[in-house]
């Protein structure tokens, strides 16, 4: 457990001279800034140097993200020679203080613990000690800068498994698992070597074996007397030669050429094989595409056939409309007494009218009249305009349309042709190549019988030969070796019993070894990444997602979900669900949650991974440093993270985050806001502390206005 009671700068960033800043059991205490140099503007005042110096002197970093050269931040005031920052509190219960220092060209780095100086010679191995006393979670689980939020939702999966590889040991299991990789490795080389052993062995035992038979043979036939063996092998030597055809001229000459001629043959049959199914291949593709677009020409004939008959029915109304026109022109001409169209006499005004009867005697009215006629008259020759162009433009459409489906029928036609005539083509190619096959099938069945027959012939001879030569042979030498002859009998009993034994033992060795190499293959899936391993992180994935859950529903009223699940290839695969209005869960890809939605996700993230530590990794502080965490929130979920905020610094705190290990041990959470975001959410602070920038130097005012100066 870290408690960290004060931190005191001096030199550093914008604080040129010494400031004391308190920040042990101080609730929930907004961090803002006043710059009195370039008007309301807080940025650059130094609320993030602030609040970040505890984590220079415990890194030399004043950004939660490691640094990748491990360089110490250069954080020197520019009017003062060097920075130095000290930080007082208690490691599991026992003091501790940290004072880090660092000018233009050189630094030191002190730790006193319990009472001891504990600072080695040179600063890296100081450092070393003081990373294995605080931990290696101490940045992520305390510092959240404003970049750093959104880190654990937006790093690679690598990134993320090596933040969780702080929260557990698989040290061991990963040593097991190469211990036991490299063991059956060495196991099945051995195995390897022993298979080899075994088949040369079994090679020397079936020549023990042949040469075993041998011995007995000749043991026996030398049993027989040397004259009648002799009588007997020159019997039946020339009953053999008599009784059979013994022409050797160049047997195994003719059998060669036969084989060469059947390699031939079956090379052919292959090409004309391959060949076949190319060009059947060819072909079907072929008559597929042309059958595809005949299908596309088809297809167009009937869209065409349908474009001519729904302009020759436009045309028909057209027409008809023509007509209708035409006719109530000529009869309101007629009414008026005007004559044939032909007829340019003019509208004579009638002197009674034709409704009533009465005499129309004012001009007024004649003039009615007659404006009224010519505009009728001027009507309907519109109408007739309008129904003349509509029966042109119908007619054109006509036209075309009749010349579209006279090209498409043809195109029809042609495609048709077309594929009759490749698919004669084809056939007579493939028939073509049939022929050829049946021939070279023929010749092949032809050369086989032929080998058959010379090879029965060869082994006649061969057979006639060897038993010839055999008797030959035991004749000679029953008389000089037939005593020997049962020694070698016996000596090669021996030698086949001897190398028996040798095999039995070599596959007792290896069935040994196999066994060993399973039980070692076992032994690498349980302790490897699919077994122990995969456990483990699942375990700690699980117990993540549950906690960053539970601050999730506090910042997004139960709307939100983050998923984290471990993939099929140990990938760690994030995932967001979106709750409907009528309560159902929608997956959504993280790329397309809103700013809010990013923010809400990534803070939970953060926190819950804190939590984790302080429980999993055993890792618990009492300080929490929260850098713009409003940032992209509405004030309803600046409300949500002020609610939260107060939840996690209240012993009493109704928010479960954890079944297993109780809160999270927070005093103080330090946060660094604008001035527009904090005045929301002011209620939730217990302290309103503030930097002051004025002439370019930065003061701390603790709460109520104390300026805290040397």
């Amino acid at each position: 457990d870290i408690e960290i009671d004060s931190i005191s700068i001096a030199g550093f960033g914008s604080f040129r001279r010494e400031v004391f800043y308190p920040l042990g059991n101080r609730g929930v205490v907004l961090l803002r800034g006043t710059n009195k140099d370039f008007g309301s503007d807080s940025n650059g005042v130094g609320k993030t140097t602030l609040a970040m110096a505890s984590l220079w002197a415990l890194t030399g970093s004043i950004d939660a993200r490691p640094a990748q050269d491990g360089r110490v931040s250069d954080v020197v005031n520019d009017f003062s020679k060097f920075s130095e920052v000290t930080l007082r509190g208690r490691l599991n219960s026992k003091e501790f203080t940290l004072k880090r220092k660092k000018g233009a060209s050189s630094g030191s780095l002190t730790f006193n613990y319990d009472g001891s100086d504990l600072t080695l010679q040179s600063l890296k191995d100081t450092q070393i000690l003081i990373d294995e006393y605080f931990g290696t979670t101490l940045t992520r689980s305390i510092f959240h800068g404003q970049h750093a939020l959104d880190g654990l939702l937006e790093t690679t999966d690598a990134k993320f498994k090596e933040e969780l590889s702080h929260l557990l040991s698989l040290d061991i299991w990963q040593q097991a698992t190469t211990h036991a990789r490299s063991k059956q490795r060495e196991m099945m080389r051995e195995v390897a070597k022993l298979d080899g052993m075994i088949a040369l062995r079994m090679q020397d035992l079936e020549q023990a074996e042949k040469k075993l038979t041998t011995a007995k043979q000749y043991v026996d036939k030398r049993k027989i007397e040397v004259e009648s063996a002799r009588k007997a092998a020159h019997e039946k030597e020339q009953l053999l030669l008599s009784g059979a055809d013994h022409d050797t001229s160049d047997i195994e000459g003719i059998i060669l050429g036969v084989q060469e001629e059947m390699k031939e043959a079956r090379s052919e049959i292959r090409t004309l094989e391959e060949e076949f199914s190319i060009i059947t291949k060819e072909g079907n593709d072929e008559i597929n595409i042309l059958r595809s677009r005949l299908e596309e020409k088809t297809t167009s004939e009937r869209k065409s056939a349908k474009d001519v008959q729904f302009w020759q029915r436009s045309h028909d109304s057209a027409s008809i409309e023509l007509k209708s026109a035409e006719k109530h022109f000529v009869t309101l001409r007629a009414e008026w007494n005007l004559g044939p169209i032909s007829n340019n006499s003019s509208l004579i005004t009638p002197k009674t009218c034709r409704s009533c009867g009465q005499k129309i005697t004012s001009s007024s009215a004649q003039n009615h009249i007659r404006s009224s006629v010519e505009k009728q008259l001027e009507e309907a020759t519109k109408r007739i305009a309008q129904a003349q162009e509509s029966v042109s433009a119908a007619s054109e459409a006509l036209e075309k349309a009749v010349d579209r489906a006279r090209i498409d029928a043809a195109e029809v036609r042609d495609c048709m042709e077309l594929i009759r005539h490749k698919e004669k083509y084809h056939r007579d190619k493939t028939d073509s190549i049939r022929t050829k096959l049946k021939q070279a099938q023929d010749v092949q069945s032809k050369l086989s019988l032929d080998l058959a027959a010379y090879s029965k012939k060869a082994k006649q001879i061969a057979e006639v030969d060897l038993i010839i030569s055999k008797l030959r042979s035991d004749v000679e030498r029953v008389e000089d070796v037939f005593n020997t002859s049962m020694e070698m009998y016996q000596n090669q009993c021996m030698e086949v019993e001897r190398i028996d034994d040798n095999i039995s033992a070599l596959k007792h060795d290896k069935d040994a070894l196999t066994n060993e190499v399973k039980f070692t293959a076992l032994i690498v899936d349980v302790f490897g990444t699919k077994g122990v391993q995969a456990f483990v992180l699942q375990n700690v994935i699980q117990a993540l997602q549950y906690r960053t859950q539970t601050y999730l529903n506090e910042l997004s009223d139960g709307s939100l979900q983050l998923r984290l699940e471990l993939g099929t290839n140990d990938s760690i695969v994030k995932k967001s669900a979106v709750r409907d209005p009528d309560g159902t869960w929608r997956n959504r890809p993280l790329s397309s949650l809103s700013g809010g939605q990013w923010r809400r996700i990534s803070l939970s993230l953060s926190l819950g991974f804190s939590h984790l530590a302080s429980t999993r990794g055993k890792f618990r502080s009492s300080l929490l440093v929260l850098d713009e965490p409003l940032t992209h929130l509405d004030s309803a979920g600046r409300a949500s993270v002020g609610k939260l905020l107060r939840k996690m610094i209240s012993s009493n705190s109704g928010l479960d985050v954890a079944s297993d290990g109780g809160g999270m041990g927070l005093s103080t959470i330090l946060v660094i806001l604008q001035d527009i975001a904090a005045e929301e959410i002011e209620e939730c602070f217990d302290c309103i502390d503030e930097v002051v920038k004025l002439n370019g130097e930065s003061v701390v005012v603790v709460d109520e206005g104390d300026i805290l100066t040397p």
